[in-house]
C-alpha cells in the first residue's frame, strides 16, 4: 500500500502529523503529495517534506490520487470539497476527513455523491506519533479501502472502528477533548507543587513523569483503572487523604458531566455544519 498515492488537502498541524507518521512508516515520499492555499504554509512544507510533492492548487495532484484526506478547518470544508468534486467524481478515490463536527452526508453531497468516505477523529497526541483516532466508514467503502485507513491513521498512534456516525460525539468528548482534560489536570497538579515550595523545573518533571508513568502502568496492566487506584491508596495515607478529598467534591460526577456536555456540543456543531 506504500506506492498508492495520498493526497492532502490541507497542510496544518495534523495533516502534518499524518504525513510525518507515513514517512516514518515507510511509505514512499513521492507518493504523498500536500495542497495548501497559504503561501507561508507552502514554504514551510516545501522545506520540512522535500521529497514530497507540494502545491498551491489541487488539480494536478487529483488525477492520480487514491486516497484524499480532508485535513482543513472545519469551516472551510464545503468549499474544499465543491473545488475538487468534479476531480473526485472521475477518479472516485477514498475519502478521509479528519474535520470534526463535518457528517458524511455533508461531505459526500459537496463531493458529488456516491464516494467511499471515511470520517475519522484524530486528538492531537499524533503530533508525536501517540494519537488515538476514532473512524466510521460509509456503505461505498471497500474492505481493502477500510484496511487502508486504519494503516495511514495507524501511522500516528493506534485506531479503532465505530459502528455508527454518531459515536464519533462519544471519542470526540473521550479522546479528541482529552488532551486538554489531562494537561488541565496537570497544570492544577505543577501548581499545587509550587505552592508547596518545589520550583516550576521540578514541580513539572515530578507532575509529567508521573502523568507518563501512569499511564504507562495502566496500559501494561490487565487490572482496572479502579484496582490500581485502591493499591496506591493505603488506609490512613497520604494518598486517600487525597483521594477523600476529591470524592468530597464530587470529581467522578464533575468529570462525567464535562465529558456529556462535550459530546453535546460536538452533536450541536455537527448539526450546524449540515
Amino acid at each position: 500500500m506504500q506506492n498508492l498515492n495520498i493526497v492532502f488537502i490541507g497542510g496544518g498541524n495534523m495533516g502534518q502529523a499524518l504525513v510525518t507518521g507515513l514517512l516514518d512508516s515507510d511509505w514512499n515520499a513521492d507518493s504523498i503529495t500536500i495542497v495548501d492555499n497559504d503561501q507561508a504554509i507552502l514554504s514551510k512544507l516545501s522545506e520540512k517534506f522535500s521529497n514530497c510533492h507540494v502545491y498551491s492548487q489541487s488539480e494536478a495532484a487529483l488525477n492520480l490520487a487514491d486516497v484524499v484526506v480532508l485535513a482543513v478547518k472545519p469551516q472551510a470544508m464545503q468549499t474544499a470539497c465543491e473545488q475538487i468534486a468534479a476531480q473526485c467524481q472521475i477518479k472516485r478515490p477514498l475519502i478521509i476527513s479528519i474535520a470534526a463536527g463535518v457528517l458524511i452526508n455533508s461531505i459526500d453531497s459537496w463531493l458529488g455523491g456516491e464516494l467511499p468516505i471515511i470520517r475519522c477523529m484524530p486528538n492531537t497526541p499524533a503530533l508525536v506519533q501517540s494519537g488515538i483516532t476514532g473512524l466510521y466508514a460509509n456503505t461505498e467503502v471497500s474492505a481493502k479501502q477500510r484496511e487502508l485507513a486504519f494503516e495511514i491513521l495507524s501511522s500516528v498512534g493506534t485506531a479503532l472502528w465505530l459502528e455508527y456516525e454518531s459515536l464519533l460525539d462519544a471519542v470526540t468528548a473521550v479522546s479528541g477533548s482529552g488532551p486538554a482534560y489531562f494537561f488541565y489536570l496537570i497544570e492544577a497538579m505543577m501548581d499545587a507543587g509550587k505552592s508547596l515550595g518545589l520550583n516550576e523545573t521540578q514541580a513539572r518533571e515530578l507532575t509529567v513523569a508521573t502523568a507518563t508513568g501512569a499511564a504507562k502502568l495502566i496500559a501494561k496492566s490487565d487490572q482496572s483503572a479502579q484496582a490500581l487506584r485502591l493499591a496506591v491508596t493505603s488506609k490512613g495515607g497520604t494518598t486517600e487523604a487525597a483521594i477523600n478529598t476529591l470524592q468530597q467534591y464530587d470529581m467522578k460526577k464533575i468529570i462525567e458531566t464535562a465529558i456529556k456536555n462535550a459530546a453535546t456540543r460536538s452533536q450541536q456543531l455537527s448539526n450546524t455544519n449540515e
